[in-house]
């Protein structure tokens, strides 16, 4: 029901003695999480200096489970934990939502937080609600807890809640650019190598081919700047989500980057990718001559992007 995930160098082996917890779904860790996560270690800095501070969230998104459409995700799991560890978190509690979904907002607080998790201060964002049928609310949470609890209030930008959904509506309008600030970091997965069929070798475009992790977003099928970590080395990259329309009109959704200033074959590596910003969208030539011809110049646009 509940997984403790340990993040720092001082292994946590067991739920700590006592906790003060950052509660929410994070889905892409974006900057109101994080400030979430800074005032948790503010709680526990000024309240409860001897209380380990970590996240309680689920291995899913609750809309997984609530909604009939289900939202894309901004992250994987990894990501996630990442991230919590990045902004020093010492542990994060990953909960099974099955398990925990019938359980009302009284028994949740007096059997999750308190007696499990040995919740000592708690933060949430203004908008959380936990519970049977989604009916506590960061109210009942101060009123059932009797320990220090932070309500984050909403954090705004450019006129708009900075949220999830926000910019999942950003990078579906392919605005890259600004889904990077509001995440503080661009989005992006990683994923290993494929074996394709080698046709940009063929054009002396030599690419690598990747799928995206399961339920992640999609960004719109185009050309993207894109930023490719390779065992800690970071190399420009033009990246194609679609389909191959030139070449296959049959192929599934794929990810095929060409690397500027890269040469080795690197099949099964896992490679991080970070979109940076749109260029294009896929488009079907006449050839593979003109194909090729606007590869290159996508690529003289990435190599002077700053």
């Amino acid at each position: 029901m509940l997984e403790l995930v340990s993040l720092q160098k001082r292994h946590i082996t067991s739920m700590p003695e006592a906790t003060v917890l950052c509660l929410g779904n994070f889905d892409g860790v974006h900057m109101a999480h994080r400030a979430l996560l800074h005032s948790a270690k503010e709680l526990r800095d000024t309240t409860v200096p001897n209380a380990m501070c970590g996240v309680l969230c689920f291995h899913d998104l609750s809309a997984d489970f609530l909604q009939k459409g289900t939202p894309a995700h901004l992250c994987t799991e990894a990501q996630k934990i990442d991230r919590f560890r990045d902004e020093g978190m010492d542990f994060v509690i990953f909960a099974d939502f099955h398990s925990l979904c019938h359980l009302s907002p009284e028994a949740f607080v007096r059997e999750i937080l308190i007696e499990r998790c040995r919740c000592v201060g708690a933060v949430c964002g203004f908008n959380y609600h936990f519970g049977k049928n989604a009916t506590g609310t960061a109210d009942t949470l101060r009123e059932l807890l009797n320990t220090p609890v932070i309500v984050q209030s909403e954090i705004r930008k450019n006129n708009q809640t900075v949220s999830s959904t926000h910019i999942r509506n950003l990078i579906a309008n392919a605005d890259m650019e600004a889904a990077t600030d509001l995440l503080t970091i661009p989005y992006g997965f990683s994923a290993p190598v494929l074996h394709g069929k080698k046709l940009g070798r063929t054009l002396g475009i030599p690419t690598i081919n990747q799928v995206f992790p399961e339920k992640m977003l999609i960004p719109p099928h185009g050309v993207y700047i894109t930023d490719c970590e390779i065992d800690g080395k970071h190399y420009r990259g033009v990246t194609n989500v679609g389909v191959h329309p030139t070449v296959d009109d049959n192929a599934s959704v794929n990810c095929e980057t060409f690397l500027l200033n890269f040469s080795s074959e690197i099949y099964d590596k896992h490679v991080s990718i970070s979109f940076l910003k749109y260029l294009r969208a896929e488009q079907k030539f006449e050839n593979t001559e003109a194909l090729c011809a606007q590869i290159k110049q996508d690529i003289e646009r990435a190599t002077v992007y700053q």
